[in-house]
């Protein structure tokens, strides 16, 4: 198997609190163009299947825009995604289901640290298969956090 690189992001790490202590989540950041208006900030939310870069940073020799997060940047949003407790980076060690309920409560971790970086009033989120039931659990938690 070949070690996969990812380029033209930004790596940052934070955490979760559960009863059996701190779980560290891995988020991927790649910033918006400058050479468009700044449109927004999108937080990318992964499935059941594969964890975030796979699915929203693909890069596919000879196929622009292979990566989701590339074409949002090249039209102006700041573009993020988490690896869910469970998945790719992220934190694997407890003996649990790792269901919608838990990755909605990753969301609101990863949501946090994104808005305090930044200083992004609210997020676009967007989930694909089992990720969009995750956002939307987590949009009804945490609705001020959601523009979109």
């Amino acid at each position: 198997m070949s070690n996969v690189k990812w380029t033209g992001g930004v790596e940052h790490w934070t955490h979760k609190n559960t009863p059996e202590g701190d779980i560290k989540l891995f988020l991927w950041e790649k910033k918006a163009s400058s050479r468009v208006p700044h449109a927004g900030s999108i937080f990318f939310v992964h499935g059941s299947s594969m964890a975030s870069q796979p699915t929203f940073d693909l890069h596919v020799e000879g196929r622009p825009y292979s990566s989701a997060m590339d074409w949002f940047a090249d039209h102006g949003f700041d573009t993020w995604t988490m690896d869910n407790e469970g998945y790719g980076r992220s934190d694997k060690h407890r003996n649990i289901n790792f269901d919608i309920s838990n990755g909605a409560d990753d969301l609101a971790a990863g949501s946090a640290y994104i808005l305090e970086k930044t200083g992004a009033p609210s997020l676009l989120v967007y989930g694909i298969s089992s990720g969009a039931l995750k956002a939307a659990m987590f949009t009804e938690r945490f609705p001020q956090r959601v523009a979109k």
